[in-house]
């Protein structure tokens, strides 16, 4: 091969593993060829369907087939089904029950029976991973967007029921995202319109709002949480902490105007924090970088490249086509640059590829399948009804402490 040749071939590749970075949006139920044209050339690592995507079952099914078969990898093909409020397939089949159903339920079993049926509706439709369990502290405020998508308040109870949600959807082969790191719990404003500032100190993000993925991540047995979505808040309060520390330790230089940065390009929540500090090595992706927390200072582009430094490894770029492709670009100028190394993107891939592993081949649609799971989902929201909350439970996940809920990770 002349040195043209290989040049060629090596910027091919750059640019193939670059894309791997991406979880990406489409429009419309079925591919088109415009569709396919793009997959093709920004070759994602993960595509998420949305309500616009959704029309039956078996096209589900034949989308996420078509979608598998455009790109050269392995892809994830995700979904935000968390139930009740953000429910994709309300429309097609039994609306499933909120977090906060099950919360009112707290019974870890029912949780676990949730997680099963969801994994089952989702694994035939063709899907590998599901954004969810949402793992943030929070009761039912009408502000910060959560409402009834939490599990409650008490980091136990959340570790508990969402723990069992998370064996349920796992075992049955979808892979879990525990989100938004490290917890909106204390925020009062909705991510999705404008960034929350998040003022709660690093003893209550490290006793309270850390504690669930603490627990998932690292103090339950069987799979741990693989993946992580980190939230579009700024906590101004745990990066000065953050700051402080890795300065007296002397291991990486102090950064500037971190105070109101999003987690998800911040190199204090994200590196220091979650990698460095609480040594995860799971899949981080970022919550959604056109949402209002971010484009209303960043560009995509610019936003895209602080996330991957700040130790993320998928950009989530939900709608606009253009912003992939910028996006992508964007990371391998890095590259040709000398400011984004190779390795970190392949490293990304193998995160990846560790994700795969837990939903392993796609299946075959089934309808009398998806019926019988449609069925059991109305059986499960009767015994959710019928169940009575006695609050005497004992935590199947997390380290008990004199009688208190504590991390014990750090």
């Amino acid at each position: 091969m002349s040195k043209l040749s290989e040049k060629s071939a090596s910027a091919r590749d750059i640019k193939r593993k670059a894309g791997r970075l991406l979880f990406i949006g489409l429009p419309g139920t079925l591919l088109t060829r415009e569709t396919r044209k793009l997959l093709s050339e920004v070759q994602p690592g993960g595509v998420v369907l949305f309500g616009r995507n959704i029309e039956s079952a078996e096209q589900v099914a034949l989308l996420s087939a078509q979608i598998r078969d455009s790109v050269e990898h392995p892809v994830i093909i995700a979904v935000d089904q968390e139930g009740g409020l953000v429910d994709r397939f309300r429309h097609i089949t039994e609306p499933m029950p909120s977090a906060k159903a099950v919360r009112e339920a707290g019974r870890s079993d029912l949780a676990k029976k949730f997680g099963e049926l969801t994994a089952r509706v989702l694994r035939l439709m063709g899907f590998s991973m599901d954004f969810a369990p949402v793992l943030d502290l929070s009761g039912d405020n009408q502000n910060n967007g959560l409402r009834a998508r939490t599990f409650g308040t008490d980091p136990s109870k959340v570790s508990m029921l969402a723990g069992a949600f998370l064996d349920g959807l796992q075992e049955g082969g979808v892979a879990a995202c525990g989100k938004h790191f490290p917890g909106l719990g204390g925020s009062t404003v909705d991510s999705h319109r404008r960034l929350p500032i998040v003022q709660h100190s690093w003893q209550e993000i490290l006793e309270s709002d850390l504690v669930p993925f603490m627990d998932l991540m690292f103090h339950r047995p069987g799979e741990r949480l693989q993946s992580v979505m980190v939230s579009h808040a700024a906590f101004p309060e745990v990066s000065e902490f953050l700051q402080a520390w890795f300065r007296r330790t002397g291991e990486l230089p102090p950064i500037e105007n971190f105070q109101n940065l999003p987690a998800t390009i911040s190199d204090n929540v994200v590196m220091r924090l979650l990698r460095l500090a609480l040594k995860y090595d799971g899949l981080v992706i970022t919550d959604d970088l056109e949402m209002g927390a971010v484009v209303q200072t960043l560009s995509i582009e610019d936003a895209s490249l602080r996330a991957i430094h700040a130790g993320s490894d998928a950009i989530l770029i939900c709608e606009h086509a253009a912003n992939f492709v910028a996006a992508r670009d964007c990371l391998v100028h890095a590259v040709e640059e000398g400011t984004l190394r190779v390795e970190d993107l392949e490293r990304a891939g193998k995160r990846m590829d560790r994700v795969l592993k837990i939903a392993g081949e796609a299946e075959q649609f089934d309808q009398d399948e998806f019926d019988a799971a449609r069925r059991d989902l109305a059986e499960l929201k009767r015994a959710l009804s019928a169940a009575e909350d006695d609050e005497e439970y004992t935590p199947l996940y997390g380290t008990p402490e004199g009688g208190s809920r504590r991390s014990s990770n750090f």
